[in-house]
């Protein structure tokens, strides 16, 4: 059994009542706008962010009200993300279903996300906890800003560097999920050294969550849900191409290769080739596991506690989804796996 896999079953019964809320905050009157709304709770998800907030809650009092609304306010925020992600990346598929935005339009998918955001301020206001209404506006305030950047940035090699890339992801992807575990502490109570040890936890996390993503973007045999190489394909630059950009024998190459607008499968495959020969796909590893072991010693403050050893799984779990053959399990740990029962991976497995 994987640590994700033991992560997600420590944690099962907790994700079980915010699929509960989620359901219920998003029961509307209206079939037609229930029906949009509804459209992305039922294609499931990894709830990776109501996780941390409620297995941070447990180095205090778990059982205070506020903290499973914080959680679901979080995945909320989350959905509203890919929502409006979405529609910048003209995605068709999300998650093995047809984006919003492909089923109705750019039009709907905004507002759809508008209507997410706005859900999980009124919960999160309901709280009475200003500070973490704050911490998530924040939140929002980044995302927004590493979004606009990376869009400025697309095509654009000559701007592109490991310290920007690296600010980029933490204002996107790192600081929600630090704040996601900082929230599950203070709204529990927990002393402020540990909620500030949560959020470095957390920040380490999320950078080395989305390092490993970007990397299977390009080295993965299959990627769930969306094309090889789909960040090259739409101008954006991660880490290992970034890296072996300052490769001079390569260098002239992937210029060329990356800054075609229309790359076909042929152009991808050598962009890999060349990522593979300049020990690209390597450094991206070592990075995101630097990022890793960061998080799990910022652990220290919670000692052998439950909550130390459960986080201490979900960090090999990150690290878990880069396989040994250059695959990638989309779904290692269930964490997507529908209701249903049926893997959502196209390699045909099943879990129960």
């Amino acid at each position: 059994m994987s640590e994700g896999t033991l992560f997600v079953d420590e944690v099962s019964a907790g994700l079980r009542q915010v699929e509960e809320r989620l359901a219920a905050e998003l029961a509307e009157e209206r079939p037609e706008l229930r029906e949009v709304t509804s459209h992305l709770f039922r294609a499931g998800g990894k709830r990776l962010r109501p996780a941390l907030v409620l297995t941070c809650a447990q180095t205090g009092n778990a059982a205070e009200p506020g903290v499973m609304t914080v959680a679901v306010a979080c995945e909320l925020i989350h959905m509203a993300t890919l929502v409006h992600d979405d529609v910048i990346d003209e995605a068709e598929i999300r998650r093995g279903r047809p984006t919003v935005n492909a089923r109705w339009g750019d039009h709907i998918s905004v507002l759809a996300g508008d209507y997410f955001f706005a859900r999980a301020f009124s919960l999160l206001g309901s709280t009475g906890v200003n500070r973490v209404v704050r911490m998530m506006a924040d939140v929002v305030f980044h995302m927004c800003a590493g979004e606009i950047e990376q869009n400025l940035s697309r095509w654009d090699p000559v701007g592109q560097s490991e310290e920007r890339y690296l600010d980029r992801v933490g204002k996107k992807t790192a600081l929600f999920i630090a704040q996601c575990c900082r929230a599950g502490a203070l709204m529990a109570g927990a002393p402020d050294e540990v909620s500030e040890a949560l959020y470095r936890y957390g920040y380490g996390i999320g950078m080395g969550f989305q390092i490993i993503d970007d990397l299977l973007d390009l080295n993965a045999t299959q990627v769930f849900g969306k094309a090889i190489g789909s960040d090259l394909r739409s101008g954006v630059y991660t880490i290992p191409v970034i890296h072996a950009l300052g490769d001079a024998a390569h260098r002239v190459r992937l210029l060329e290769l990356t800054g075609n607008r229309s790359p076909q499968n042929p152009e991808i495959e050598e962009v890999r080739s060349i990522l593979g020969e300049a020990g690209s796909f390597e450094y991206a590893q070592a990075l995101a596991r630097r990022y890793v072991d960061e998080a799990v010693a910022a652990l220290e403050p919670l000692g052998t506690s439950t909550t130390a050893r459960q986080l201490r799984l979900l960090a090999a779990y990150v690290l878990e989804r880069q396989l040994e053959e250059g695959g990638h399990c989309p779904d290692p740990a269930g964490f997507l796996t529908p209701r249903s029962g049926a893997c959502p991976s196209t390699c045909g497995s099943w879990r129960t």
